[in-house]
Formats: C-alpha cells, structure tokens, sequence
C-alpha cells in the first residue's frame, strides 16, 4: 500500500457524482478509504450552499459525510480570513453558505462599506447595481478584497447562469483591485484543505476530474494528483498539456484508486 498518502481530497461533481447521483461504486469506494484508515474531504467551488447542506446532498446519493469534511469556497475563504485578517471586520457579499461559514467562526460582520475592513464575495443571487456600489465604496475606503472562486458559469437545467466570476470581476474591473482568491484552483485551497485535514502536504492528494481545476490546485499546493475520467476529461486531453501540469496518476474512475495505493506506486 502507499503509505505516503494519508488524506485525500474529492472533488465531488464528475469525479464522485454526476448532477444528483453517485457514480457507480464510489460511495463503496469512500467506505473501502475509511476503512484504511484514510482522512477524506470534499471540496467544491460552490459558496452558497452551507456545510450542512453538502452533507444531506451526499447523503441523499449514499455518500457519508460530516460537515468538518466539507470545504466550499466559502468554508476556505473564512478560514482564511480567521487566519490572516484576525478581528478584523468583514463585509460579506454572498448568499448562505458564506455567511454562515463566516459566523461559525466568529467573524465580525458588518453591512456598512465605512465599517468593512475586509471585503469577503463569493457568488450573490441579488446580486445587482447597488451590491456593486457596497462593495466597490469597502474597497475604495481601503478594505483588502478576499474572492470565494472565479467560476464563469454554473450548469442548470435549461443551460447555464453566472457563477461567482463574473460579480467578483465587475468589482475589481470597478476599482482597479484583484481580490486573492480562495478557491480551486489556488494554492490555498488544496493548502487549507490539508490544514483542515491535519495532513502534510507531502502526505496528501487530490482527486478530480478537471485538469485545470483539480489537477492545477494539486500541483500549486504540492499534492499528488489523481485525475479520474468520469467527468470533463478525456485521455488525450492529457497529451495536450505541459508535462509539468499533468496529474501523476490517471484512473478510469474513483473505484480505482484502493487499487492504486495497494500497488505502492508513488
């Protein structure tokens, strides 16, 4: 078995699910890893569902979960925010899971632009004219910016909707000022995921099914990386890439990979 690996990170839609059910074997899969006695979290870009939410929505499609192994954007961002910006106070731009991942951690929130000292956004269904203004008037008074992802769309049923990218960017195009982003594919992701976990980077891997999502966080943060090929990826999509930014290891799928730690390849 690999014993260099103690914790492993998942994304969740094209690597353990695709839409609302689970991709065969994978929640076997997740049990089989438990059993080893492995660490497991799973990691979205979505901000606005809670913790706790994620946990149902596992639930519902077989997949056990707890919340402390559920990291969204949002749930890094505000452990970001604990750790680098300690009592300050924040304006938050978002919708619930944000909010809530702010409180959970006693961050002091405000809803006045003159107050704000940190601007935290992720993705706002109200988003409009006047949440532009609240926001940009933080900034502008000098409130350091912090974004929950760049995500351009989300997929729904009928298409497509602006995900949190194109809000976080009017902002910035607005006032001039890029926000440090907390979620994939940025280092602090896979880095804060780890810390969560209690895990050493050099003990830890990603598991996901977008090259330059997964696979990229994995390779800035110092993780091994593991693309499966039940999502967005095809095989030779591998080919087109520089060697530097391809995963270490490729599987058809997630059911493969007790399979892999058992053959100690690094």
């Amino acid at each position: 078995m690999n014993t260099l690996i103690h914790g492993i990170i998942f994304d969740i839609d094209g690597c353990l699910a695709r839409g609302r059910q689970a991709i065969p074997g994978a929640p076997e899969t997740l049990q089989e890893l438990r059993r080893r006695g492995m660490r497991v979290a799973f990691l979205t870009n979505d901000n606005q569902r809670t913790t706790g939410e994620w946990v149902q929505r596992l639930e519902a499609m077989g997949i056990a979960a707890e919340p402390n192994e559920i990291l969204t954007s949002a749930v890094i961002a505000a452990e970001f925010v604990r750790e680098q910006y300690a009592g300050r106070r924040v304006l938050p731009i978002g919708a619930a899971g944000l909010i809530t991942a702010l409180q959970e951690r006693g961050i002091t929130l405000v809803e006045q632009p003159e107050e704000a000292e940190v601007v935290v956004m992720g993705r706002d269904p109200d988003f409009n004219q006047a949440t532009l203004n609240l926001a940009c008037q933080a900034i502008w008074r000098g409130a350091a910016f912090v974004a929950t992802n760049l995500d351009r769309r989300v997929p729904v049923a009928d298409g497509f909707k602006p995900a949190s990218g194109p809000m976080i960017k009017a902002v910035a195009w607005a006032t001039g000022v890029e926000p440090i982003v907390m979620g994939k594919p940025s280092r602090w992701a896979g880095e804060m995921a780890m810390k969560i976990l209690g895990i050493d980077s050099a003990h830890g891997a990603v598991a996901g099914d977008q090259l330059d999502q997964d696979i990229k966080m994995g390779k800035v943060a110092g993780l091994r990386t593991i693309l499966v090929l039940t999502g967005s990826t095809r095989r030779e999509d591998v080919d087109k890439v520089p060697p530097e930014d391809r995963p270490d290891v490729i599987l058809p799928d997630v059911t493969h990979i007790p399979g892999w730690l058992d053959s100690g390849e690094p």
